[in-house]
């Protein structure tokens, strides 16, 4: 029996702007959408992403639906009052050279995201989409061994970046507020 993750339940205020997205700076592919219609009053659009490997992104935007706000913080963390960097979502990337070529994809389609990021036993590169969801591509770099299970400071190679400008827009990105998403009108 395979097991993992079938899909991971998001919300948004913009649907049409969350799937843009989600379409043309991702390569995700809509699955499936429908409206459901709550007894109350309003309605919920509600859409599932295939991220490419069969795992789905689903996104919920409810329009006018007694009980539930009209605005909310949809990127999870600033509602917490956490930083960027808690709630995120990671994506898999085959290797280096694949996390390169996502990077430089992402910068040609008008994405904002950070350099690589050397963690030791992986690379990363962020960014966020329009609800200010913190995302991810991550390759990994080396199989894990005993030590990294052990809970303890893991050196990593100096401060994840070698240019103090590029280590500057990371942790901005990691530990900043999230942008306010933008709402659309009902």
């Amino acid at each position: 029996m395979k097991t993992g993750v079938h899909h991971l339940g998001l919300a948004t205020l913009d649907l049409d702007r969350t799937i843009e997205f989600w379409t043309t700076k991702l390569d995700c592919k809509v699955a499936w959408c429908d409206v459901i219609e709550p007894a109350g009053g309003g309605k919920i659009k509600h859409a599932f992403m295939d991220t490419g490997d069969g795992t789905l992104i689903a996104f919920m935007a409810p329009e006018k639906v007694p009980g539930i706000p009209e605005e909310w913080a949809t990127d999870i963390n600033s509602a917490q009052n956490l930083p960027g960097a808690f709630y995120h979502f990671a994506f898999h990337c085959d290797d280096a050279a694949a996390l390169e070529a996502k990077r430089k994809t992402l910068i040609e389609r008008g994405v904002d995201v950070t350099p690589v990021v050397d963690h030791e036993w992986c690379r990363s590169i962020y960014f966020r989409d329009p609800n200010g969801l913190l995302l991810e591509y991550c390759a990994t770099s080396r199989p894990f061994n005993e030590a990294d299970k052990e809970m303890k400071h893991h050196d990593q190679p100096g401060v994840m970046t070698a240019n103090p400008e590029d280590q500057k827009q990371v942790m901005k990105m990691l530990m900043g507020p999230a942008p306010k998403p933008r709402h659309a009108p009902v």
